[in-house]
Order: structure tokens, then C-alpha cells, then sequence
């Protein structure tokens, strides 16, 4: 029931995404193509940032967390759901979230604990993804992934637009909305180990 309810939820914003965005985005291009336009918009963020051009980065950094719900949107609408999207698309996430981590620097405590859970997801996703491609069953992002994906793209964009206009209560409330990410982090990652060790003696059957 619960499934079939994230299942619905998860159709829905495809649907709007679609209706909205998609339409003017032809077939030749692929999902991986905006994950990759991902990757390239990272460095250009710190960039931005480290240049002190907020609202600028602000601009570039929207686009970017933008492309996480278009390219995912366009693999299932479109049905062009690749093993390999399911690998780079939550590595450009974690980047993009990590580069502006960086920059923030390590003052905040839950900086310092999102960076260093950051660089263990990604060593995660990378030995995850060698052991699913070698039995066979990549495994894509989950509901509680999704979730987090969107408090910490909210909390880094609230962030730097609380640099821009200099209101600091912003920047105090990102810190608490990236404490609910990590959450919900910690939930995913929980998940991935659950839904692996369920499925690893069928793969190997």
C-alpha cells in the first residue's frame, strides 16, 4: 500500500514535470545528457561563489538542482531509464550539494557532519554500483533519497540567498532544513542497505 502510494506520488510529479518542462525538450536529447550538464555546472558554482558573484551562483545553482528532477523525470516518462543514469545521477547530486558545502566551509557543525557523510555516500554509490552491476541489479534512488535531495538543494539555495540579501535568520533556518536532510539521508542509505541484502541471494541464484 505504502509503495504503490510513493508509486502514485512519484507518477504525479512526473506528469506535471512533464506537462510543464519536458515538452519543449526533444527525444535526441537523453537523461544522461542533463546529468552530465550537471557535472559541468558544479565547479562553475564554487566558482561563482568563491568570485563572492551570490547571485549569480544562486541563478546556476537553481538550474542545477533543476536537472536532478528533469533528467529523472525524462528516464521514466520517456522510458530511457539507462544502469548508468542510476549511477552518475546521485553522484552529480551529491557534488553539486558538496561544492556548496565547501564553500560554506566547516564553521556550521552540521557542515561538517553533511560533508563527511557526503564523501561517505559517494564512496557508498561507487561500491554499490560495482557490486549491482557485477550481479547485475544497479539500484536507483529511493523515495527517502528523493526527499533529501530536495531539503538540501531548499536549504543550500535558502543559504546563499540569505548571503545575497544578508539576512542571517535565513542562513540560521538552512542549518536546520540540512539537519532534516541528513535525516532523511541516513534513511536512505538505510533503505539501499535493506533493499541489497533482500535482493543479493536472488541475484545470485
Amino acid at each position: 500500500m505504502i509503495i504503490g502510494k510513493k508509486l502514485d506520488i512519484q507518477k504525479t510529479i512526473d506528469g506535471f514535470i512533464d506537462r510543464v518542462f519536458l515538452w519543449f525538450i526533444p527525444h535526441s536529447i537523453r537523461p544522461n545528457h542533463i546529468t552530465v550538464l550537471r557535472f559541468i555546472l558544479v565547479p562553475v558554482i564554487y566558482l561563482l561563489l568563491r568570485l563572492d558573484m551570490f547571485d549569480v551562483a544562486l541563478v546556476v545553482f537553481v538550474i542545477a538542482a533543476s536537472t536532478d528532477f528533469i533528467d529523472g523525470a525524462m528516464a521514466r516518462t520517456r522510458n530511457q531509464i539507462t544502469e548508468v543514469g542510476k549511477v552518475i545521477d546521485p553522484v552529480a547530486d551529491k557534488l553539486l550539494i558538496m561544492s556548496v558545502l565547501l564553500y560554506i566551509g566547516f564553521d556550521y557543525f552540521i557542515v561538517k557532519i553533511f560533508v563527511f557523510f557526503i564523501i561517505f555516500e559517494l564512496v557508498a554509490v561507487l561500491m554499490g554500483a560495482f557490486f549491482s552491476f557485477a550481479v547485475g541489479r544497479p539500484l536507483g534512488a529511493n523515495f527517502f533519497g528523493k526527499i533529501k535531495m530536495i531539503l538540501q538543494s531548499f536549504s543550500v539555495g535558502l543559504f546563499i540567498l540569505g548571503i545575497v540579501i544578508k539576512n542571517y535568520v535565513l542562513i540560521e533556518v538552512s542549518e536546520y532544513i540540512l539537519f532534516v536532510a541528513l535525516i532523511f539521508a541516513i534513511v536512505s542509505g538505510l533503505e539501499h542497505i535493506r533493499v541489497s541484502v533482500r535482493g543479493f541471494p536472488k541475484t545470485l541464484k
